[in-house]
């Protein structure tokens, strides 16, 4: 039976490792939309340009999710989907996805007399965005490349993988995030004032919080490295998103190794969804303990 693992454009992770399994891996995209003009969160999408045309725009930006007809089309493909989508508290993906499901499902029981049982749709909430989807992601595409599972123990894998990781976010701008109602106002207002850096966490409920803030990248680094530890991070995969930052993320690496020298860490450019909310300078930390 055919395997496919399926993301939201909130995933800057764009392709996964080949191998022997048949699992195919895709992402769906969200779209910005500024100054009059959609750009579609894809491979094709010059991010650099887009983050360019973002700062000088005056007027309101905004972004949107991908419809349920997007997500179906990728449901239809594959006999057995897991569909991994940014928190349902940040966007509507996770309806749109839900929505999808319930019609693939319909059409593929109406076509088969009733029975769906040859058809598998699981969806995943990550309550969150950037690097821990694609912990998710990769470590989902590892278990079923090494395991051979059923689809009920692959749901069990992802969901055990969902609960036991987190991302932060350490930010030096908040406009959009404040703006969209993904952030406090209060809190980002303050943090820009200062011209400070705030790390950020994903609540239980999918929503960002407010960890603390730090002056300067080392502060930060050690900031971020005390609340892994906190979250029970001993050591594992990690990604590192970054908008236009990559000195910065390969510092937050080393600082990392030191602590856990066995750690898989990689660094990824963000897309244009995580690059409009992160802004410029911005890092997505992803990672699991799991």
């Amino acid at each position: 039976m055919s395997w496919a693992i399926v993301a939201d454009s909130s995933c800057n992770l764009r392709s996964i490792e080949a191998s022997d399994h048949s699992t195919e891996y895709s992402t769906v995209p969200l779209v910005i939309h500024v100054g009059g003009v959609d750009y579609v969160d894809d491979e094709n999408l010059d991010v650099h340009e887009l983050n360019r045309i973002i700062a000088e725009e005056p007027e309101a930006s905004s972004s949107s999710c991908p419809s349920a007809g997007v997500w179906a089309e990728q449901f239809r493909k594959f006999d057995n989907v897991i569909a991994i989508t940014i928190s349902a508290n940040l966007s509507g993906s996770y309806e749109a996805a839900s929505m999808a499901r319930n019609i693939v499902l319909d059409e593929y029981a109406r076509e088969h007399e009733g029975v769906i049982s040859g058809k598998n749709i699981h969806l995943v909430d990550s309550r969150a965005a950037g690097g821990k989807l694609e912990v998710l992601v990769t470590e989902l595409s590892r278990y079923l490349n090494d395991n051979n599972p059923t689809f009920e123990q692959a749901v069990a894998f992802i969901d055990n993988i969902e609960e036991k990781s987190q991302v932060l976010f350490s930010l030096s701008s908040y406009e959009n995030l404040t703006k969209n109602g993904r952030m406090p106002r209060l809190a980002g207002t303050l943090a820009s004032r200062l011209n400070i850096r705030v790390l950020g966490t994903a609540s239980h409920e999918g929503t960002i919080k407010i960890v603390g803030p730090a002056r300067g990248e080392k502060k930060m680094a050690k900031k971020i490295i005390a609340t892994m530890e906190d979250d029970g991070f001993s050591g594992g995969l990690v990604f590192i998103d970054h908008v236009e930052n990559e000195p910065a993320a390969l510092q937050l690496k080393q600082t990392i190794l030191e602590r856990w020298p066995e750690s898989e860490i990689q660094i990824l450019p963000c897309g244009a969804l995580c690059s409009y909310y992160a802004e410029n300078q911005g890092l997505i930390i992803g990672y699991t303990w799991a």
